[in-house]
């Protein structure tokens, strides 16, 4: 029985966070409210003192007007920031154990400048898309490598045999890891993954090709694919790879619809890693693994 075949019989299996899902859908609808998020939010006390203390941050406040009320601090971030931290927060809690081949920390660094970074590119797309694929872009990004996940926590065996595949042959992850996986790679894996939560498809499809040509991506989700694409490659290429190395090269044409110069890779990649500090999620996590693993 095949990796893909065997994630069906997880028993313990990841769910999406109800919180998440219950926030999401709040503030894409038209009759969400900041009293309403706030009940929501409410039901989490440490989601509820991380808001908070975003909300006090010199990013958005000043220590001469400190507020203690969520409903401020919900008005004061804006219900997009808000819907992305209550998203990042959870997902990072459902996802994060001890690991002795994985620094979770190092990898939901990657994976939060990730989905800032997807925003931002998607945001350069003409014409402009919505704000829900937008959103789509931000979940696209933060789970573009959860397949990592799914191999260390749930078939560690194969893992430790992809890791030791590419140190012994020198070879970087992602080609190590075709060689001893085949077509069942960390993006084909955490496709499935998301299968099974039911996420939207333009999510998935960002996760499935976001190191494949964007040309092979369905034409409607091609945007949310090539933004992912490009967010690995400007990562990888930035030393924030999550250990998969460096990415040699990317098509011309997926760069040139976004606009995308050496220019620009830079200072979108800095307003990502601003972002990611602002929120401060990765130094709040209570789990971290252990792994001293290299960039292979």
């Amino acid at each position: 029985m095949n990796i893909l075949q065997r994630i069906n019989q997880i028993r313990e299996l990841p769910a999406l966070p109800e919180i998440m899902l219950r926030v999401q859908a709040l503030v894409n609808s038209e009759e969400g409210s900041a009293a309403t998020l706030a009940r929501i939010i409410e039901q989490d006390p440490s989601l509820t003192a991380k808001i908070l203390k975003v909300a006090n941050s010199s990013y958005f406040g000043s220590v001469n007007q400190r507020i203690s009320s969520l409903r401020l601090a919900l008005a004061r971030i804006g219900f997009n920031e808000v819907r992305n931290i209550v998203t990042a927060m959870s997902l990072i809690k459902q996802f994060s154990r001890n690991s002795n081949l994985l620094d979770y920390k190092v990898f939901w660094r990657h994976s939060l400048t990730a989905a800032y970074l997807n925003q931002k590119i998607a945001g350069r797309a003409r014409p402009a898309i919505s704000p829900e694929q937008l959103q789509h872009c931000f979940i696209a990004g933060l789970l573009h490598d959860v397949g990592i996940l799914v191999y260390d926590q749930f078939f560690h065996k194969e893992f430790e045999g992809i890791i030791s595949h590419a140190i012994q042959g020198e070879k970087s992850f992602l080609a190590a890891e075709t060689s001893i996986a085949g077509k069942e790679t960390h993006p084909t894996v955490g496709a499935a993954l998301l299968e099974i939560w039911k996420i939207d498809v333009q999510v998935i499809s960002g996760v499935r090709f976001h190191h494949q040509g964007w040309e092979k991506a369905p034409e409607l989700h091609r945007v949310i694919a090539g933004a992912t694409r490009v967010s690995e490659y400007i990562l990888c290429n930035c030393a924030l790879g999550s250990f998969e190395g460096t990415i040699q090269r990317i098509d011309k044409e997926v760069t040139d619809f976004f606009g995308i110069s050496a220019d620009v890779e830079a200072d979108l990649f800095a307003a990502a890693e601003a972002q990611v500090d602002m929120s401060d999620l990765v130094g709040a996590m209570s789990v971290a693994g252990d792994g001293q693993l290299r960039r292979i």
